[in-house]
């Protein structure tokens, strides 16, 4: 409970004062770096508070000077201050329409980049994904997605949507395996546990040349990715 308390009385005002950075930085048109300065010190700021200790592999995957998929398993939203804290790109991410409800923390996420979507309409969200898609391409941002859709509280990979590797596919933009795992032990039932995150990145699977008959094998090859990542790290260290 102490654990719990303590997150809750840093997060609240290190939010607002984060997402007040990112809507002033909107309305004066400050560049993505100024975003990406807030993601970063937003999520090591939640990832402290918590007492979350990460680790991450594979950062040689990641480009800093062109967009990639981010496509990551989703446990907790830990998974999001994890990646947001150890990933040095230009990440955005496609979020459920609910967190576009949140008083002034939704004004800062559409300040950065963020897009929200409405699963239930799947014309909609179809619209918001080529949108995110044409924002990544056109302001060299990088996407996060998760397309598990929901979170697993169990860490075990639930079954991939497919509308991401649709978009991966119509933007021609590399996909990066993620795995990210003990998000589910440190948020269980509302409460926070000080714990460890681990963090992977595979190599890059290109899209380019790839057309829509290919979603179903991409989304096959970047889950085994994930299911490799997942399985390496949970796998008992040898003497």
């Amino acid at each position: 409970m102490l654990r719990t308390a303590v997150f809750w009385v840093v997060t609240v005002p290190a939010t607002a004062f984060f997402s007040t950075v990112s809507i002033v930085g909107g309305l004066l048109r400050a560049p993505a770096g100024l975003h990406d300065w807030v993601h970063r010190h937003w999520g090591r700021t939640e990832l402290w508070a918590a007492g979350v200790r990460t680790t991450i592999t594979g950062l040689e995957n990641v480009s800093l000077s062109s967009p990639q998929i981010f496509v990551a398993n989703h446990q907790s939203i830990f998974d999001i201050f994890a990646i947001l804290a150890n990933v040095p790109a230009s990440v955005r991410f496609v979020a459920k329409k609910e967190l576009g409800r949140i008083p002034i923390f939704a004004l800062a996420m559409r300040a950065a980049g963020h897009i929200f979507i409405d699963r239930k309409d799947r014309l909609g969200a179809g619209k918001a994904m080529r949108t995110a898609g044409e924002r990544m391409k056109r302001d060299r941002l990088s996407l996060g997605l998760f397309p598990e859709g929901t979170r697993s509280p169990t860490g075990q990979l639930r079954e991939f949507k497919k509308g991401t590797f649709a978009l991966a596919i119509q933007t021609q933009v590399p996909i990066v395996p993620l795995a990210v795992d003990g998000g589910y032990e440190v948020s269980t039932r509302g409460r926070i546990h000080s714990g460890h995150m681990r963090l992977a990145l595979a190599t890059p699977i290109p899209t380019a040349g790839k057309t829509p008959e290919d979603r179903d094998s991409v989304m096959m090859d970047v889950r085994e990715e994930i299911e490799g990542l997942l399985e390496a790290g949970r796998a008992p260290a040898s003497d």
